[in-house]
């Protein structure tokens, strides 16, 4: 988790929550006071419907003919898409936050069956293999129709992903046994294996895929399998050989990131470190440099480690080289979970256990029972409450109010509210008095039996400290006032 290291002024967009003057940071470098202007790409989870949110702009579709979604993965139209399907849009975007789409293109990153699936001791993220490709899901990942611990051996799942530095997949989506995917049922992007390349096969991951002249398209050939190089490969499986029979090989992923214009915002885990020398660091097949006006949203240089999920506003410069314009952290570093206790429409945002979470157009709202795409009014409780897990930013507004803002939220309507919270985030330095813990904006009372793997004169001495503390607090509502809470359990993150 990266604890937040600057801020900057928010623009109220119409969707936006306004919240002040925020402080700058990163010496020379900027705070970010908007994104790029223009006419280019923009590539990232779908957040949202009623036109197609992508990393935070509403892109308007009805300049699309029949609002079409160009794929060969069965995704035909806008009505095809679900929330955390990677997309790149071509278009023009504006000052107030939205932007006109001239086209849409998605692209499964692999289709196929779950196996090796291995759940993390948390049980907040799991691991799994389609055809040998290791693939990880989290908290920030969305599933249609089931949850990670739903997931299954021999599942038939589409998986929209990012690759990382690593050679594994980070996923944003995973769709369950969708009804249509295309001509090819397995679709499988990796490296191809030193020395496997023959007349007619080559091994990717060690699986054996088998090819012939037409199973290349966009240029390719059979002289292009070279040891290391990324393919996509989409076909079927033969169950009697144990193999791939390849339909369609073409270049993995990096083509989603192409030139379209001179603008483009992207999405994903860093690839490669931050380099001090170049000033650059990997995203994506990208090399983004970071120049004295790049502006900055939550983070700074020495966060920008390989695997941490990032969004970067830029121009192309030459090549596979962006120059950035903002950089902004895009993985959840706070959790808050419980019953809400009320939603304000006026500022998008909703209190759970007393934490304020912020809604912006970056939030992918979902429902644990169904696939429906979910507005902030969903939450609003009615006959029955409403339990929500948030995952998000922990933040500080210009008064200093400390909220979440979240990235994502998982619904689940239950018949009688609870009282019971958990959440996880970094305490106020100055937060521990007279038992007494602030963490998130909210006051919990802690005695003496809650501490779990730390004591009360510890976690004082920690806080005193320069390393950052995270703690995971479980806790009730002492009263029915809305302002008292005692916690049950305190553990350190």
């Amino acid at each position: 988790m990266i604890l937040i290291a600057c801020k900057r002024v928010l623009v109220a967009l119409a969707t936006v929550l306004t919240l002040g003057l925020f402080s700058a940071c990163g010496g020379d470098y900027q705070v970010a006071d908007g994104g790029i202007r223009g006419t280019g790409s923009s590539v990232g989870p779908v957040s949202g419907f009623g036109s197609v949110f992508v990393n935070g702009v509403e892109f308007f579709t009805d300049g699309i003919r029949n609002r079409e979604v160009q794929s060969n993965d069965g995704v035909a139209t806008e009505n095809d898409l679900n929330e955390g399907m990677i997309l790149r849009i071509e278009g023009e975007w504006q000052p107030d936050g939205t932007g006109d789409a001239d086209s849409m293109e998605y692209d499964d990153t692999l289709r196929g069956k779950v196996s090796n699936l291995q759940m993390d001791a948390s049980g907040e993220s799991i691991s799994f293999e389609i055809y040998r490709q290791k693939v990880i899901a989290g908290r920030q990942t969305v599933l249609k129709n089931r949850t990670l611990a739903t997931l299954a051996e021999g599942d038939y799942v589409r998986i929209s992903a990012w690759r990382q530095s690593d050679g594994n997949y980070r996923a944003s989506y995973i769709g369950f046994n969708p009804a249509s995917y295309g001509d090819n049922r397995v679709e499988l992007e990796g490296p191809v294996d030193v020395g496997s390349v023959g007349t007619s096969q080559f091994t990717m991951n060690g699986v054996v895929i088998k090819f012939d002249d037409r199973s290349f398209v966009e240029g390719l050939s059979a002289e292009d399998l070279k040891p290391g190089v990324y393919f996509e490969v989409e076909g079927s499986e033969d169950s009697v050989s144990n193999t791939l029979i390849a339909k369609r090989i073409q270049i993995d992923d990096f083509r989603r990131y192409r030139p379209a214009g001179e603008d483009i915002e992207i999405a994903g885990p860093v690839s490669s470190s931050y380099n001090e020398v170049d000033q650059t660091f990997g995203l994506n097949g990208l090399v983004i440099q970071i120049t004295q006006e790049t502006e900055w949203d939550d983070l700074a240089l020495k966060d920008l480690k390989e695997g941490l999920l990032v969004q970067v506003e830029g121009e192309f410069v030459s090549g596979r080289l962006v120059r950035a314009t903002e950089i902004e952290i895009r993985d959840g570093n706070a959790e808050v979970a419980g019953t809400i206790d009320a939603v304000d429409l006026s500022t998008d945002s909703f209190l759970v256990g007393g934490v304020r979470v912020s809604v912006t157009p970056r939030t992918i709202i979902t429902d644990d029972d169904t696939d429906e795409a979910l507005l902030l009014s969903d939450l609003i409780p009615g006959v029955e409450s409403i339990q929500v897990e948030v995952s998000g930013l922990q933040k500080e507004g210009g008064d200093g109010e400390v909220y979440l803002e979240a990235l994502q939220v998982e619904r689940e309507l239950e018949d009688s509210p609870e009282d019971a919270y958990q959440l996880v985030g970094v305490p106020a330095k100055d937060g521990l008095s007279y038992r007494f813990i602030t963490i998130l904006g909210v006051s919990i009372r802690v005695e003496d039996d809650a501490f779990e793997d730390v004591s009360l004169s510890e976690l004082e001495t920690l806080l005193k400290g320069d390393e950052k503390v995270v703690l995971e607090v479980e806790y009730k509502r002492k009263s029915n006032s809305m302002d008292q809470y005692e916690a049950s359990s305190v553990e350190l993150e």
